[in-house]
C-alpha cells in the first residue's frame, strides 16, 4: 500500500475554541459535508512544514506560527496516510479570515466538537489533545 504524507493544523483562539472548516458537499470527495481541520496533502518535493503553511494560506488566508505536535499513520481506503499534526494559536476574529476551501469555517468550543460530524477521524485527535491539556493543567 502506498504512503501519502498529509498535514492538519489544530488552531486555537484565546477563548479556547478551535477552528474547523466544513468540507464541500460533493459526493466525489472524502467526507463530504463534514467538519475538518485546515490541512491537506503534502505536494511532491514539499516538506510537511511548508505544506502546513501553504494549506493555511490557501484555506483560511493567513499564515501562523505552528509547531509539530504529533505524527501517526492514518488508514485510508487506498493508502496509508503519514499524518503530521501541527498546533497553532490565533488571535484574530473569524471575519478577518478568508475561506479559501469548503462551505464555511467557524470556531467551536470543545464541548461542541463531540456533536458534529468530523472528517478523517480527527475527533480522536481532539480527544487526545483535550486529555493531554487537562492532564497538563492538573500537573501545574
Amino acid at each position: 500500500m502506498i504512503r501519502v504524507p498529509a498535514v492538519a493544523v489544530i488552531i486555537e483562539n484565546p477563548q479556547g475554541e478551535f477552528l474547523m472548516l466544513l468540507r464541500d458537499d460533493k459526493p466525489t470527495i472524502s467526507f463530504p459535508n463534514h467538519w475538518s481541520l485546515a490541512g491537506g496533502k503534502v505536494e511532491e518535493g514539499e516538506t510537511p512544514d511548508a505544506a502546513a503553511h501553504r494549506e493555511l494560506l490557501e484555506e483560511i488566508g493567513i499564515d501562523l506560527e505552528i509547531s509539530l505536535w504529533k505524527r501517526y499513520d492514518r488508514r485510508h481506503p487506498f493508502a496509508i496516510v503519514d499524518q503530521h499534526v501541527y498546533l497553532g494559536k490565533i488571535d484574530v476574529p473569524l471575519e478577518s479570515l478568508t475561506l479559501g476551501e469548503g462551505q464555511e469555517m467557524r470556531f467551536f468550543k470543545p464541548c461542541e466538537i463531540e456533536n458534529i460530524k468530523i472528517a478523517f477521524e480527527f475527533d480522536a485527535l481532539f480527544e487526545e489533545y483535550f486529555l493531554l491539556n487537562t492532564n497538563n493543567l492538573h500537573k501545574s
